[in-house]
């Protein structure tokens, strides 16, 4: 039996099982590896386009395949089962990659903007002054939204509240945002208009 695939067994057997559970053993998932690891390298390839990607892809779905547990399907039912778990593996790649290739340039973008001090001091000041009276949640809303960047589903998923409740407390920070404004003179605009920019 080849090294290789005992060797990839074991490893995945320690990341993938857990104590207590049955696993399947080294021969047989080395079986399973020999038998159907050159057809599901192939598909990953053609999906991939890469050798590399494809090898990984495959890897990691037979250990998907082993963390199944012992109750492994057999012959042609194990040969589509791991079709159905490298598909959805190289697709979950390609995803990555394609988030990868969008986020490069935005990055290279504010990589290369100068930054500048001047106001710096004023708009932290500001802006605590705004989180300050805030509650936990419009803080949260507050920061996910203009620092990071997050649109307002994603906003609402991660803090488990609506995305109205969101668009509502984007409004309120808003608002209070320009009757410090008022009341201060301060310049604090920009530092809320600065993320909604065209």
């Amino acid at each position: 039996m080849n090294v290789v695939v005992v060797s990839f067994a074991v490893e995945a057997r320690s990341r993938y099982s857990e104590v207590g559970k049955p696993t399947m053993t080294d021969s047989a998932l080395a079986t399973l590896y020999l038998q159907f690891a050159p057809a599901i390298f192939a598909h990953c390839r053609r999906l991939l386009r890469s050798q590399v990607a494809a090898r990984d892809a495959t890897q990691e779905a037979f250990a998907r395949m082993l963390a199944r547990g012992p109750s492994l399907p057999e012959g042609d039912d194990a040969l589509r089962y791991l079709y159905r778990i490298s598909t959805n593996v190289c697709l979950n790649q390609l995803r990555e990659q394609r988030v990868h290739e969008r986020a490069v340039p935005a990055l290279e973008v504010r990589a290369g903007e100068v930054k500048t001090t001047e106001g710096g001091h004023a708009d932290r000041e500001f802006v605590m002054a705004l989180l300050d009276r805030c509650d936990e949640i419009g803080g949260a809303v507050a920061v996910m939204h203009y620092v990071d960047g997050m649109p307002q589903v994603e906003i609402a998923d991660v803090l488990g509240i609506t995305r109205r409740t969101v668009f509502n407390r984007l409004r309120k920070l808003e608002k209070i945002a320009a009757e410090m404004m008022r009341t201060s003179g301060e310049g604090g605009e920009r530092v809320l208009r600065k993320k909604n920019a065209p």
